[in-house]
């Protein structure tokens, strides 16, 4: 009897479910090619979605009732080159954002076995839902940065 493999942050996931919110069409990533803002210093926890990195913002949003569980999965895009002009993009409006969300982009394999992911959007930018078991620290590399150390002290 196959299990169906639990989502690694499956509590929160059941916790919105129970608040209203769905999770949407997922699909089998079938050895996709990815990339991910990642942080370039040794030792920065890397590919932890938004809502764990700041769970009271959880807290809060459920009880506004805007919670999405879009915020417990990783923002991936599909090509490198989406990846670069959205975080252009972002850059410009916000120029700090390199400090919430990565100096640099980390490049990887998707598997089946890792998790889920949606539809890619236009822009090539995709939820990535991983299962207990995935780790892309283990198996996603940085392959370029994205700011350079002097835009950082702007």
């Amino acid at each position: 009897m196959n299990k169906e493999p639990k989502f690694k942050y499956q509590k929160q996931i059941d916790d919105l479910l129970a608040n209203g919110c769905q999770l949407p069409e997922l699909f089998a990533p079938n050895d996709l090619q990815a990339c991910r803002f990642a942080f370039s210093e040794e030792g920065h926890q890397n590919h932890v979605p938004q809502y764990m990195s700041n769970p009271k913002r959880m807290l809060q949003d459920i009880n506004n009732g805007k919670a999405n569980t879009s915020l417990l999965a990783l923002s991936c895009f599909t090509t490198s080159e989406k990846a670069e002009t959205f975080y252009t993009n972002l850059r410009k409006a916000f120029k700090n954002v390199f400090t919430s969300i990565g100096d640099s982009l980390s490049e990887g394999k998707l598997t089946n076995e890792d998790g889920l992911k949606t539809s890619a959007s236009n822009n090539g930018h995709f939820d990535f839902y991983e299962y207990e078991s995935c780790d892309l620290n283990k198996t996603f590399e940085i392959t370029k940065h994205l700011i350079e150390k002097e835009d950082e002290k702007d």
